[in-house]
């Protein structure tokens, strides 16, 4: 097993993991109303049902793992010459390597939504928790951590295909 598919799988696992843990550990520790928004003086605005965000959290994993996984068994029926690649007819003599690059990178979009989803979850409990006030470092991470693994995971996809294919398993 390559180094890069071992890497997505292991975060795919741990990201499927973490999300369980963080929505029983958030829900556990939510109020019967969860404030999602917050005003200047940092009063709640606007509640939701805990048991609402359970269920909508709950929904968008297994669509986004159901949605994925549909993809990835999809694009190994797609012919090699309508998959618009860069470097075309070096990746259409190497297809199984091209299906592992594009299987890699939709497993890597699940991971992200997961862990994107758990991490909101852990502020998202950070912000209702009554036993300490709310302070900016409980959430300002927040954006940048997830627009860094958004891009890095978007961004991964054309960089690999402007790569050539190894040659170590061409045409299995």
């Amino acid at each position: 097993m390559k180094a890069g598919t071992f890497f997505v799988r292991t975060w795919r696992i741990l990201s499927i993991l973490g999300f369980l843990l963080s929505l029983f550990a958030s829900y556990i520790s939510y109020p019967e109303e969860v404030a999602v928004r917050f005003d200047d003086l940092k009063q709640a605005i606007q509640t939701v049902n805990r048991e609402t965000i359970f269920y909508v959290a709950v929904a968008i994993f297994i669509i986004n793992n159901t949605l994925n996984n549909l993809m990835i068994k999809l694009f190994r029926r797609v012919p090699t010459a309508q998959i618009p690649v860069p470097n075309q007819e070096v990746w259409a003599a190497h297809r199984s390597q091209l299906d592992e690059v594009f299987t890699n990178w939709f497993y890597s979009l699940t991971a992200a939504i997961n862990t994107v989803l758990a991490l909101g979850l852990f502020v998202l409990s950070l912000l209702n928790r009554s036993d300490r006030s709310m302070q900016p470092y409980d959430y300002a991470w927040l954006l940048p951590v997830v627009t860094v693994i958004l891009i890095s995971v978007l961004v991964s996809l054309p960089i690999r295909l402007f790569m050539k294919p190894g040659d170590d398993d061409s045409n299995k």
